[in-house]
């Protein structure tokens, strides 16, 4: 096992957790366990996918068996990543970075009250 920080296999033993073997990073003191993620980069992407397509979030989440708390944090580490590698590829020189509003699911009608003459 290696430690998904830092990639030390420098790890010790640190009791058990859930039935899971529990291990403590001796580089950067993360701690861990033997078990598999249980969502992988692929699936996470796919939501992310289809987050972009116009799928809601709370039927993403029922696809992928995850939380809609835990789709909208993958969908903004995506956007942090997204604007990191933009921001590293070609800074912009003074220039503003342009707004993106987007409408989404939720649509409201107003209409004035009649007595208020």
């Amino acid at each position: 096992m290696i430690c998904p920080r830092c990639g030390s296999s420098d790890l010790r033993k640190t009791g058990s957790k859930d039935g899971a073997q529990r291990y403590s990073c001796r580089q950067c003191g993360r701690y861990m366990t033997d078990r598999p993620r249980r969502f992988d980069a692929e699936l996470k992407a796919r939501a992310v996918d289809m987050y972009l397509n116009n799928v809601g979030i709370r039927k993403i989440a029922r696809f992928t068996g995850a939380s809609p708390a835990g789709v909208l944090r993958w969908i903004r580490k995506a956007h942090e990543r997204i604007q990191a590698h933009r921001t590293a590829q070609a800074p912009l020189a003074g220039a503003a970075v342009p707004d993106i509003i987007e409408m989404d699911e939720i649509y409201t009608f107003v209409q004035k009250n009649g007595s208020g003459r």
